[in-house]
């Protein structure tokens, strides 16, 4: 009889592990996909990209721009992770707002073709997409627990 209680507290321990690491799976890639992910990134970045003109045009400067666009990115990087994205999509999501808006920021002059005949060196523009991708991890993670907690206490 001993022996079939050592096999059931085995099973429930066996069971529990296995809990933890398919939480830590839906943590880490979450429950929506790399698809959506990559697509908001897309657009974000084209979008990010373009409103540093858009918002020139109507006399708003850079850097209030830049401000703005990194709470968009930031809030929406929160809502994708409470919806059930993990932390690494989350962190896609979070890369293309910031890259854009980085490489106006700190990039090549706008539209020019690194490496081209006249045109900036490639590390004008590698720079400011690593500092995005540091940027969107950092801001992916912590926005994946709050996420997670947000989605917890609907619960």
């Amino acid at each position: 009889m001993t022996d079939a209680n050592a096999t059931e507290g085995d099973a429930s321990g066996a069971d529990g592990a296995a809990s933890g690491r398919a939480s830590l799976r839906r943590i880490a890639l979450g429950e929506t996909g790399f698809e959506r992910a990559t697509v908001w990134s897309a657009v974000g970045l084209a979008l990010s990209y373009v409103a540093f003109d858009a918002t020139a045009a109507v006399g708003v400067g850079a850097p209030a721009t830049t401000g703005v666009l990194a709470a968009v990115a930031a809030v929406g990087a929160v809502a994708f992770a409470a919806t059930g994205g993990g932390a690494l999509p989350t962190a896609l999501l979070a890369y293309g707002p910031f890259a854009g808006t980085l490489l106006r920021g700190l990039g090549p002059t706008p539209y020019a073709v690194p490496g081209g005949l006249g045109g900036p060196p490639l590390s004008a523009v590698t720079a400011p997409l690593a500092l995005a991708a540091a940027a969107a991890v950092a801001v992916g993670f912590a926005a994946a627990v709050v996420g997670f907690l947000v989605g917890r206490i609907r619960e």
